[in-house]
């Protein structure tokens, strides 16, 4: 999804080519590639998020992230140190209304929508926190793309 341009209005050929193109560039093993989903990909180059991409202010793409939080709020009791906590934001961006979108892509194979938010929220609680205390600006939604699923799914409004 990273390496995916923009500009281009991709069929399934063009999929493939990149997936081809990532591995002849060392970039994914050849194992890799034959367990991408090519009609996933291109699914999510029809989505509303790829569209929003496209008129969006600002894109990040694969970004790093470091915090410390209370290690109450991961262990539940009451302790006064500090975690550092690290991570890999996928997706993040500024859409033309200004408004700050945060955006994992999640490949699990999952039942319903429902499973997979409950699966993945904490997680990124913790991304929103991380992209709201480094941009400071408030996250306005946080939408999960299932390749699964082949659709965004909201778990913040």
């Amino acid at each position: 999804m990273q390496k995916l341009e923009l500009d281009k209005e991709y069929d399934l050929k063009q999929v493939k080519e990149l997936i081809d193109c990532l591995v002849k560039k060392e970039i994914i093993s050849q194992k890799e590639a034959e367990n991408v989903n090519a009609s996933a990909i291109l699914k999510f180059t029809k989505s509303h998020i790829w569209e929003e991409m496209k008129q969006a202010k600002e894109i990040q793409r694969e970004k790093p992230f470091y915090m410390t939080i209370p290690a109450k709020e991961v262990f539940g009791e009451e302790v006064e140190e500090k975690i550092l906590v690290q991570g890999m934001i996928d997706l993040f961006y500024i859409n033309q209304h200004g408004e700050l979108i945060l955006v994992d892509y999640k490949t699990d194979f999952v039942s319903s929508e429902i499973e997979l938010v409950n699966k993945y929220k904490e997680q990124l609680e913790l991304y929103k926190k991380a992209l709201e205390e480094a941009l400071q600006k408030k996250v306005k939604h946080i939408w999960i793309y299932s390749t699964f699923l082949g659709k965004t799914v909201e778990v913040l409004k």
